[in-house]
């Protein structure tokens, strides 16, 4: 296996390489490679158009496309070239694009249970990382990232911007001024916060459900099947357990809680200051769930041990459209920045705006700083999406350790905590 994955990378390093031209010999308007931010993408399906389309021109080139589906790698490299991105070597394991000299950038568009493993293995090459949502699968797997990423010091992000500076949460507001309002304690504590179906908050609980007991069908010669289960338990393959179906799977993702609620529940921890601290319980209304095929729910409630809650309303939950999205002793704020007491608002603006946060992602890579949230805080918030799966999947309230380390007095919930990997797969 090493050899020819040794050879691979001397082709591959050959076929991407390049020699260092003055800007003067190569004509106005060219940018020489030396000035050129080299990407891979990690997994070719849908989200990674998101990564690749604005990185096929100007001071950008993408070097390799991988994907465990040759015609999906295939389709990636047509259209980079077709752009005219570059010419991407084309692999299935993505240890060998990783390794590639010249790569700065690596995108992780895979499913969730593979971004621990692909992202610390970048990150111990010395690459900046730009990883899909969730962070992890897991919360175990979440601890051992950030562990590798605080150790190597790479640039890092998770694909989700809603609590950046000026970004609109969602039609509720600018995310620094919500955080203004919440600090500023005008409000008073505890807080509850409430994610329903309103302002463009959809959970899609119905869109990700897996379909249980499918019967398994012959792997196509074009997919690798071992290689997409990967670390995670090797299970029989059937097509709706793959590509774009695949958030219905335990195995691989946690239904629209693992699509969507990175981008719901960042900005929230933003918002009420918890980048640092985990809720104490978590709970659920969700019918029993299918060992395989992950399920529906109604409503999941985080508690934190000050009493501040947040609360996700699927679309199954009774419907309340005048509910406000954030709520203190002392008012309500609303969509929109409305606020049931205004002079609240008006006397929270007399504070300070939070510190403006980086979020150029291809300029912390270029000058190799942070970026705006650094991966300590993307774990926080992914730990929230995976406490409320957890919560779903098992059927019952967890008491979560404050230090993050595991459940009080939960055997099965602290094995999904941190599951085994499969094979010699590690973080």
């Amino acid at each position: 296996m090493r050899s020819p994955r040794r050879a691979f990378i001397r082709q591959a390093a050959l076929a991407a390489g390049f020699t260092i031209v003055p800007r003067h010999v190569l004509g106005r308007g060219f940018i020489p490679p030396s000035e050129t931010l080299n990407h891979v993408i990690v997994g070719c399906g849908g989200i990674s158009k998101m990564h690749s389309s604005p990185r096929m021109t100007g001071a950008h080139r993408i070097v390799a496309v991988c994907d465990v589906d040759s015609k999906r790698a295939q389709a990636k490299h047509d259209e980079v070239s077709k752009a005219g991105g570059g010419t991407p070597v084309i692999a299935k394991d993505f240890r060998d694009v990783i390794a590639l000299p010249d790569a700065d950038v690596v995108h992780v568009c895979t499913p969730p249970h593979w971004h621990g493993v692909i992202a610390a293995a970048a990150a111990r090459r010395g690459k900046a990382v730009w990883c899909e949502k969730p962070l992890t699968r897991t919360i175990g797997e979440g601890l051992a990232l950030c562990r590798v990423v605080e150790q190597t010091g790479v640039p890092f992000r998770v694909n989700t911007w809603f609590r950046l500076n000026r970004t609109n949460y969602y039609g509720v507001g600018p995310a620094r001024e919500i955080r203004r309002v919440v600090a500023s304690g005008v409000l008073g504590s505890p807080l509850t916060v409430c994610l329903a179906p309103v302002g463009g908050i959809q959970w899609k609980v119905n869109l990700w459900t897996g379909q249980p007991d499918l019967k398994p069908e012959p792997v196509p010669e074009h997919l690798d099947w071992n290689l997409y289960c990967g670390p995670s338990p090797l299970i029989p393959y059937h097509p709706h357990r793959a590509h774009g179906s695949f958030r219905g799977y335990w195995n691989f993702d946690q239904g629209g809680l693992g699509d969507m609620g990175q981008h719901f529940l960042d900005p929230v921890q933003y918002f009420l200051g918890k980048d640092r601290e985990h809720p104490v319980t978590v709970e659920s209304d969700a019918p029993p769930q299918d060992p395989v095929a992950c399920g529906v729910w109604k409503t999941v409630t985080l508690t934190y041990n000050d009493g501040t809650r947040i609360i996700l309303e699927s679309e199954l939950a009774e419907r309340r459209p005048d509910s406000p999205f954030l709520e203190g002793p002392n008012g309500k704020l609303f969509a929109g920045m409305r606020c049931d007491r205004p002079e609240l608002l008006r006397k929270a603006a007399e504070y300070p705006l939070p510190e403006f946060q980086e979020d150029d992602f291809d300029l912390c890579a270029r000058e190799k700083r942070p970026f705006g949230y650094g991966v300590s805080e993307a774990f926080f918030s992914s730990t929230l999406v995976n406490l409320s799966a957890l919560s779903v999947r098992l059927g019952r309230k967890l008491t979560f350790k404050s230090d993050g380390g595991g459940f009080v007095g939960d055997e099965q919930a602290n094995r999904l905590h941190t599951p085994a990997f499969r094979g010699t797969w590690s973080i």
